[in-house]
């Protein structure tokens, strides 16, 4: 295998990495919490995209379980993401997961 061959592999590697970005910045989970009290918008990326909260629960009295309801919000968005994006590069590139 010569240096063009390994420029050309390179270039394609960067390629799908390139495409991969594109799809995990494509994929979109929204996610309420019960009673949607608050809701996420992330992409593939973990970007939150959107985050909207019931102003009932802007009170400083509810700032604790407020940040635990935000934290458990995102990791069910998280974890939503994470599914999508395995079942995705499962059917495209047939990695095992």
């Amino acid at each position: 295998m010569g240096i063009f061959d390994n420029l050309k592999q390179m270039a394609q590697l960067k390629q799908q990495a390139s495409q991969f970005q594109k799809l995990l910045e494509s994929k979109i989970v929204e996610v309420s919490s019960p009673n949607s009290e608050i809701k996420l918008k992330i992409n593939g990326k973990m970007d939150i995209l959107n985050i909207e909260i019931s102003e009932l629960l802007l009170k400083p009295e509810n700032k604790t379980y407020l940040e635990k309801l935000i934290k458990k919000t995102f990791n069910e968005a998280k974890n939503k993401a994470e599914k999508i994006i395995a079942s995705e590069i499962k059917s495209q590139m047939g990695f095992p997961f």
